[in-house]
């Protein structure tokens, strides 16, 4: 019996020359014998969406865009409460997931080998009523990934997120919190908080490779403070590219649940897009929720 295989396809993404390559994919898919439905995203019909009118009659997903395009894939099917093991073609501007799991932007070579993939189950965080599967943050540049235009995204790639954040720099501001993690309680004023489960966020390496896993049940949780000068912040961007965090600058753990009380409501990002502005957090970790399918290592 052939598999049925649903492609989630963002029209947008790879400054829209993932079109292009969606004939190429579809043909090295069915020689491999899968049954294929393609479907587009749009405003009013998102990855979340697709899932729930699909999910009753497909084996697998792969989704076709960036990390926000998974992202929404991944609430359908955690929403609709069923196991289905999704992959991915990296054609976003950043690609921070797929770079954790060292998924080549190759379009191409990637469809043809589909049948050869192994599967690696991840953990997935909730974040009140929602799921993210890499990062869910607030505070400085957070909001660069979801307020830069898709015209100069595709004008200038990921310099237009580097262009948009130095802008929003400017704007620093702090926020004051309580946070609740599974070993202690923190009090503090802070510029960036970020919980992750991923190496690379922001094209950034932040987290050395040694140090992290996709499913080990617990998250990276970073949270800056607020420096005293432009010096200070300097020194804290220059700790975070050495991968070497001053504690008297920046909490680094780990932790598998987290509770964040602010004293007004904050605005987070959640895979790179808007997650709404809560006042009340509360962050748990789902230990290898989703199962993902990814190229066996070496590509062979």
């Amino acid at each position: 019996m052939k598999k049925e295989i649903l492609i989630i396809v963002n029209p947008c993404a790879g400054r829209g020359k993932v079109n292009k390559y969606i004939p190429d994919i579809c043909d090295n898919l069915e020689k491999q014998g899968y049954e294929l439905e393609v479907i587009y995203t749009s405003e009013n019909n998102n990855g979340e969406k697709i899932i729930e009118n699909y999910i009753r009659y497909i084996d697998a997903v792969i989704v076709c865009g960036g990390d926000g395009t998974l992202n929404e894939v991944i609430n359908g099917i955690i929403k609709c409460n069923k196991k289905i093991n999704v992959t991915f073609i990296p054609f976003g501007t950043t690609n921070d997931f797929a770079k954790t799991l060292k998924i080549p932007r190759n379009a191409y070579k990637l469809s043809k080998k589909l049948s050869k993939y192994r599967k690696i189950d991840t953990d997935i965080g909730s974040f009140n009523n929602k799921y993210f599967y890499y990062v869910a943050a607030f505070g400085a540049c957070t909001k660069v990934s979801y307020i830069t235009k898709q015209k100069e995204k595709n004008k200038f790639g990921r310099f237009a997120y580097y262009r948009a954040g130095l802008k929003e720099l400017k704007k620093l501001r702090t926020y004051q919190a309580t946070i609740v993690t599974d070993n202690e309680i923190i009090k503090d004023e802070f510029v960036y908080g970020g919980v992750s489960n991923s190496i690379s966020i922001g094209s950034f390496k932040w987290f050395k490779k040694n140090e992290f896993s996709i499913n080990d049940g617990l998250f990276e949780l970073v949270l800056i403070k607020k420096p005293k000068n432009k010096l200070g912040l300097l020194k804290i961007f220059v700790s975070i590219l050495r991968n070497k965090y001053d504690q008297k600058t920046i909490y680094y753990m780990k932790t598998k649940h987290l509770q964040i009380d602010f004293e007004e409501n904050v605005e987070w990002t959640l895979d790179g897009e808007y997650g709404g502005a809560e006042k009340h957090i509360l962050i748990q970790n789902n230990r290898k929720r989703i199962g993902l399918l990814i190229p066996k290592k070496g590509g062979k």
